[in-house]
């Protein structure tokens, strides 16, 4: 009987590569280490008493350190290979984040926040290079998604223990993340020594102003600009909703880290078997567009009654979590595909600059808007531009074969 129902469940991850695996193991171990960035504003707000502006402004120097370390590591990974990008991103990530927990001053903590993203986003295009070169066309999308699956087990454990530990003291936080981020270095480096490593693209000058370039792409930037926004959408479960439960609903940190881990179980549980069946339905482009409308959505359940605060929070998570498990794992796929052999790493980073810029506008946008207007006008603002990347999505498939 078990066999029955595990099956589809099990054979959604036939025929990944062992490297692919590999690779998602690193990330499930650094990405346990989320702690830090989930509770920052919990942290910047009840522990540092910044007030709601000032939180938001430092976490724009987050922000703006993750869209540099996008550059970075992909400028880096086509020059030096993804294996050395991801190494050095992970061994001063965790040197930064034990130095975070010494800092007090509004303008030391915010110059240590930028290094903490500089470093820890210069992973990504690496990570995303290696998972393109070591998959094909047939196991491309769901080796995404089994990578996504990794981040969202962590990020679960990550939520509950997070939660956990702030009872115990804010500082067992950046430990146990910095320490993390060391283990995940001594993984990549224990089991993937023996990985033949897909070597960085090397071309001749000539060649490489021929090779299009992504930043002159006008349909990857219309895509880039559009992924934005809907990142902006999804980014405000961890920058503001947090905060929204805490004052809203009062509840402590350890129960809006244990409610916030449904959303990591929900894609964690459901994003694999539900690609392994879905991904030959339809364009890729579709999903994603299909997932921004239920983005919009899930900010619509936390205008129900106070009292009826539980219910309206797991609505919400059902309803991103599954906009998620359609947006992320399909836009990453139409990336790859559309980049270039020689400039991968270039692609990837302008793609997750969108994620990055992203952190910079989700935190201040929201913030503000909140300190303005309050919550609901932010829930209206944050549906309207899940519209827009709707439509821009649409425009981009239709209208820009």
């Amino acid at each position: 009987m078990l066999k029955l129902i595990f099956a589809p469940f099990l054979r959604s991850f036939s025929g990944i590569p062992r490297t692919i695996w590999l690779l998602s193991l690193v990330s499930l171990v650094n990405r346990v280490g989320t702690m830090v960035i989930v509770f920052m504003t919990l942290y910047l707000t009840q522990f540092l008493h910044f007030d709601i502006r000032a939180a938001g402004y430092v976490t724009v120097f987050y922000g703006i350190g993750t869209i540099i370390g996008q550059y970075v590591g992909g400028h880096l990974t086509d020059r030096l290979g993804y294996q050395v990008v991801q190494l050095g991103s992970l061994i001063l990530s965790g040197i930064v984040l034990l130095m975070a927990m010494f800092a007090r001053d509004f303008w030391v903590i915010s110059g240590i926040i930028f290094l903490l993203a500089l470093f820890s986003e210069a992973f990504r295009p690496a990570n995303q290079v290696a998972i393109r070169l070591n998959s094909n066309e047939i196991t491309r999308t769901r080796a995404f998604s089994l990578l996504r699956v990794s981040v969202n087990l962590a990020c679960s454990v990550a939520l509950v223990v997070g939660g956990l530990l702030v009872s115990l003291g804010w500082q067992w936080l950046f430990w146990v993340d910095g320490l993390t981020c060391f283990l995940a270095a001594a993984v990549l480096v224990i089991f993937m020594k023996n990985e033949k490593q897909a070597p960085p693209q090397y071309v001749e000058q000539n060649m490489i102003e021929i090779a299009r370039s992504a930043y002159k792409d006008k349909r990857f930037l219309l895509f880039t600009f559009f992924t934005f926004l809907g990142a902006t959408v999804f980014m405000q479960i961890i920058w503001i909703v947090p905060l929204f439960f805490k004052e809203v609903y009062q509840w402590n940190e350890a129960k809006i880290g244990i409610i916030s881990a449904l959303n990591a179980l929900i894609v964690m549980c459901f994003e694999m078997p539900l690609i392994f069946r879905i991904e030959k339905k339809r364009s890729s482009m579709w999903f994603v567009r299909f997932g921004l409308v239920l983005y919009g959505l899930s900010y619509m359940a936390f205008f129900f009654p106070i009292e009826w605060a539980i219910g309206a929070v797991i609505l919400y998570f059902i309803l991103i979590s599954f906009g998620e498990i359609f947006v992320m794992p399909f836009s990453t796929s139409w990336a790859t595909k559309h980049s270039n052999s020689t400039q991968q790493g270039q692609y990837m980073a302008l793609y997750g600059m969108a994620y990055a810029l992203s952190n910079v506008f989700s935190p201040f946008i929201g913030t503000q808007i909140v300190a303005a207007w309050g919550y609901g006008s932010l829930w209206i603002v944050l549906a309207a531009m899940s519209m827009l990347a709707f439509i821009g999505f649409f425009f981009i498939e239709e209208k820009m074969p």
